[in-house]
């Protein structure tokens, strides 16, 4: 499975953080005498091999060691947050559960690491908890998953995260793919206004066009309709047909056409030319990103050469996606050494990636553009093509998302999405709290371009020791770290001028050279 490194971030787990979800079940059975039965039946196999593959894999592969019972208790805890009345206690060797406070069920408390049996402690007590507790019993089985998991990996860091059954399925979807017809839209009143129809998608072949406001789906007014209900009725099965009623504008005739579904990957790549520079702006990292870069920078270079004098990768506000695009992405820029290595606890998170000498356009200039919201994968590609002295890095301090995630799919079709390693530069930096420092910084410098780009050189000998620090932040702690992003600090903006500073760079091979020269010579990492 590949792995996914995400910024989508969530709110730690706290007593009372899914209080809004939970006070419609406790409103919806208030009355409700304790013993009476519970409104929703409870699949208690599913539960106990979901809850069991959930801990073993938690206490197995997380980025620090945690136990399984650790896990269990926190998730039984999680119950509060639908009932506040009920509490889990541990009682000498004994596992107690409370409401209020009289004792409901008590247990001999399992080995510390035995997964299946505090699973089927956990739905011993979700069964005993939902006879005593009218919020408990009323509550759907999804509710249940999710307070329990948040209770766990309320202990783990911001990054990992349970994903129910509907939402690990869009999550595979934005990852691998969905049956579609290839269009992003927005709703309004009257339907589905398209904003981008994707190139070679169903869509462009049944010649929908960007305005397009389609109206029916398979006979079904989409008026009023919220956006995730319109994209439920768009998908279906890879091959099957769905019948569109569309106006190429509002007020037109209608036009009726059908449209056979295909496996959709939303585009991440677009490049356009300014002059003699290529842009090429990358929103994310799913599988076809490196592909779809490659294939649409290959043509150009091959038919239109002479005319190309740099490339610029945006990655600005791109939040990250899969490890091995950012990895791939990389690799068609540079000839050979390291990438970025992974180290984790668990064996199978150690990882060093090389590039195989496949760089294309190794003689033309390359310019990296980055904010504060450049995360994750996206940082990987900044920092290798930094460190290697392949492209100028322009804008602010990224995110500092150095951490890796890995996929775990769950008997109760969610997933759980584990931080299990971090990834370290070609310079040996640890990305995570820190991100890539750029050369020319634009969130402080102001002036116009050829003046920031003459103040960076002027300030060559403060430069070089920041990013030899930078590159040293190993050795210090928090508080180094958050020094050294203050130099430069993070901004969200996609300014016009990061890409002026761009183009004069590239225009400019002596200023282009001058401040590449400020880099420290780095070490690469040995090739396994």
């Amino acid at each position: 499975m590949d792995q996914a490194i995400h910024q989508d971030r969530r709110m730690k787990w706290r007593p009372g953080h899914l209080a809004a979800a939970a006070a419609l079940w406790l409103a919806a059975c208030a009355a409700a005498p304790p013993g009476t039965q519970p409104v929703h039946t409870f699949p208690e196999i599913e539960a106990r091999q979901t809850f069991s593959v959930g801990y073993r894999q938690i206490s197995d592969r997380y980025l620090e060691k945690l136990s399984v019972r650790s896990l269990a208790i926190e998730g039984i805890k999680g119950l509060n947050a639908i009932d506040p009345e009920f509490s889990i206690a541990e009682r000498g060797e004994d596992i107690v559960i409370r409401s209020g406070s009289r004792d409901v069920r008590q247990w001999p408390a399992p080995g510390a690491g035995d997964a299946d049996a505090w699973s089927r402690l956990t739905v011993d007590a979700i069964a005993a908890a939902r006879r005593h507790s009218p919020g408990l019993g009323a509550a759907a089985t999804e509710l249940l998953y999710e307070s329990v998991f948040e209770g766990s990996i309320s202990l783990l860091d911001s990054f990992s995260r349970y994903s129910g059954a509907e939402k690990a399925k869009r999550n595979r979807e934005r990852r691998s793919g969905f049956g579609g017809i290839g269009i992003r839209f927005s709703a309004k009143p009257e339907g589905a206004h398209i904003t981008e129809v994707f190139d070679g998608a169903p869509a462009a072949r049944a010649m929908l066009l960007q305005g397009d406001i389609i109206t029916h789906v398979d006979g079904q007014s989409l008026a009023d309709i919220p956006r995730q209900r319109i994209a439920k009725l768009i998908k279906g099965a890879v091959g099957s047909t769905v019948e569109l009623r569309f106006m190429r504008a509002k007020g037109a005739e209608p036009i009726e056409i059908s449209i056979r579904r295909a496996r959709i990957i939303a585009p991440t790549v677009y490049l356009k030319q300014e002059g003699g520079v290529l842009f090429a702006r990358i929103k994310g990292f799913n599988k076809r990103t490196s592909k779809q870069l490659s294939g649409l920078l290959a043509p150009v270079l091959k038919h239109r050469r002479d005319s190309i004098r740099g490339i610029v990768l945006d990655l600005r506000s791109n939040p990250g996606g899969l490890l091995s695009q950012a990895v791939k992405v990389a690799d068609l820029f540079l000839g050979d050494g390291r990438i970025v290595s992974t180290k984790g606890r668990h064996p199978a998170s150690l990882h060093a990636y090389n590039a195989h000498a496949t760089e294309v356009a190794r003689d033309l200039p390359m310019v990296v553009l980055i904010n504060g919201r450049s995360a994750s994968a996206s940082e990987i590609v900044a920092a290798a093509l930094q460190d290697h002295e392949r492209a100028l890095v322009i804008g602010s301090a990224s995110f500092g998302k150095g951490t890796v995630q890995t996929v775990i799919a769950l008997p109760n079709k969610g997933e759980l999405i584990l931080t299990w390693s971090r990834f370290i530069t070609p310079s040996g930096y640890v990305l995570n709290g820190l991100g890539v420092p750029p050369y020319i910084c634009t969130s402080v410098l102001s002036g116009t371009v050829p003046e920031m780009v003459d103040a960076t050189v002027s300030n060559a000998p403060n430069l070089t020791r920041m990013l030899e620090r930078w590159r040293g932040s190993a050795k210090g702690g928090l508080a180094e770290k958050k020094r050294l992003k203050s130099i430069c600090p993070a901004s969200d903006q996609r300014a016009d001028f990061d890409g002026r500073i761009a183009e004069y760079l590239i225009a400019n091979r002596d200023a282009y050279q001058r401040v590449l020269s400020l880099s420290p010579t780095i070490a690469s990492a040995e090739k396994p």
